[in-house]
């Protein structure tokens, strides 16, 4: 079955064809990840997704649906987003 098989995108490789897309989760407050945005992309990555995609990232307070959507425009946001992303790889190796 396809959806098991490695796709190559350039030099990407995800391990299977299951994508995660992206959802609005309206709970980082003041545009910050947090825990149970570790917990959500962790455990996908716990469960083999090949390829997730994070939320809606405004990269501007204006920019965001909501107030609890998440931001990326000061070195706080920066750091809970790296923190994850880190998280998710360890979770799919």
């Amino acid at each position: 079955m396809k959806l098991f098989q490695p796709l190559q995108i350039k030099s990407l490789v995800l391990p299977n064809r299951w994508v995660m897309s992206p959802m609005c989760m309206y709970t980082a407050f003041e545009g910050v990840a947090n825990d149970f945005h570790l917990v959500h992309y962790g455990t996908r990555a716990q469960g083999g997704v090949g390829l997730i995609m994070i939320e809606a990232t405004g990269v501007e307070p204006r920019g965001r649906i909501t107030t609890k959507c998440l931001g990326l425009w000061n070195e706080e946001q920066e750091l809970a987003i790296k923190k994850i992303t880190d998280f998710v790889h360890q979770q799919s190796t």
